[in-house]
């Protein structure tokens, strides 16, 4: 079980650099806040907001072409005000139901660099979740989507109720797309032999390989 503030290593994969610890502090629901709020040194993860409308539009509009690989920016009738309107209500469904959980990713100064978000959460014997994040192509090259995916993974893997109690979390990445291969690899990922689906991309559906994180895998190399 995770305590509220716990350290995580990134393992080294690569071309990423020395191992360096993420401190992780999670926020219990209050009357004032009533949803988690996951910070690391430079980033607070937390619900998407009303408020956060305009900033978020405007991310949207100066990144399109990049986030239509992730986000319904190139669908036609999809604007980025529908899209930021279909992402609150994913985000509330969410909070509501259990079966997902998504957050967006600020940094200190509050200005918004991306997202995290755990989809599809399958509770049974076994506790399982997808997870995909997209980050701002302005704020790439500096560790945050490392940072950001590292603390979501440990907010999953902790105990109930503490945190999600994840048993394993499936990212699923492009054969081409080298920088999420490296991502989820420093973050202790691996590829599953033979796990392959086609998925929707924008308009068009591409295969992904699924790449998965144990909660075993996770405790011995970054409890």
């Amino acid at each position: 079980m995770l305590p509220d503030t716990s350290v995580v290593r990134s393992r080294r994969a690569p071309g990423v650099g020395p191992n360096k610890p993420v401190r992780v502090h999670v926020t219990t629901p209050t009357k004032e806040r009533p949803a988690v709020t996951i910070e690391t040194p430079r980033l607070i993860l937390r619900p998407l907001e009303v408020s956060d409308r305009t900033a978020l539009i405007e991310l949207y509009e100066n990144a399109r072409e990049h986030l239509s690989k992730v986000l319904p920016l190139s669908d036609e009738g999809q604007s980025p005000e529908s899209v930021f309107e279909r992402q609150l209500e994913l985000t509330a469904e969410g909070e509501k139901t259990g079966k997902s959980f998504r957050r967006i990713a600020t940094n200190r100064t509050g200005s918004i660099v991306g997202a995290f978000n755990l989809v599809v959460i399958r509770r049974g014997f076994e506790n399982n979740a997808d997870v995909n994040f997209w980050l701002d192509p302005k704020r790439t090259g500096i560790g945050f989507a490392q940072e950001g995916l590292l603390a979501l993974m440990s907010y999953s893997f902790a105990d109930l109720p503490e945190g999600l109690g994840m048993h394993r979390v499936d990212a699923w990445v492009q054969p081409d797309n080298a920088n999420s291969q490296k991502l989820v690899t420093s973050c202790g990922f691996q590829k599953s032999k033979g796990g392959e689906s086609h998925l929707t991309t924008g308009e068009d559906w591409k295969v992904h390989e699924r790449w998965q994180l144990s909660v075993d895998d996770w405790l011995r190399d970054f409890g």
